[in-house]
């Protein structure tokens, strides 16, 4: 009888909690290339010319302990290292819960598997490069080297840079 009612707890938090998880946990980055056409190609360069770096964390409106904590690190990483570039509009940062019919278009473009960490690089050619960074969630428990790790990724990609760290 206790194994049935463990298995029976054990499925149930499969459902409860399938914002955290992502289809892909192997990967730690994931573009999707966006031509002003809307098409998606799979050659995503290795350098651009960087126009702008948007920084999205989507979340649902119930959020987990881990998805609240990498919406506050990149949050205070962004806020701390990246002042002047918030300030003229090179970086933006957004909290954006993707449960909300206002915040579908953004939903529909990135295309989240839940609660995520997206990276969208402008280029000067009218190109939108996505990248869904898993790399975050595996320095949440340590929030220095989160910060160092969310700083070196903005970094390049602010310099062009799309290769994965």
């Amino acid at each position: 009888m206790k194994k049935i009612i463990v298995i029976l707890i054990i499925i149930s938090s499969l459902f409860l909690f399938p914002a955290c998880v992502s289809n892909t946990a192997e990967e730690q980055t994931k573009y999707t290339p966006i031509t002003p056409n809307e098409q998606t190609t799979n050659n995503t360069p290795q350098k651009v010319n960087t126009l702008k770096v948007e920084i999205l964390h989507f979340h649902p409106k119930t959020q987990c302990v881990s998805c609240k904590t990498l919406g506050l690190y990149a949050e205070e990483t962004v806020n701390k290292y990246y002042s002047k570039e918030l300030s003229s509009g090179r970086i933006t940062f957004r909290h954006v819960n993707y449960e909300l019919p206002e915040n579908q278009d953004l939903v529909m473009l990135y295309r989240p598997p839940g609660s995520a960490l997206c990276i969208g690089v402008y280029d000067d050619q009218g190109h939108l490069y996505i990248e869904e960074n898993f790399g975050t969630w595996y320095r949440l428990e340590n929030k220095d080297d989160f910060m160092n790790y969310l700083k070196q990724l903005v970094d390049m990609r602010l310099n062009g840079d799309l290769t994965k760290i």
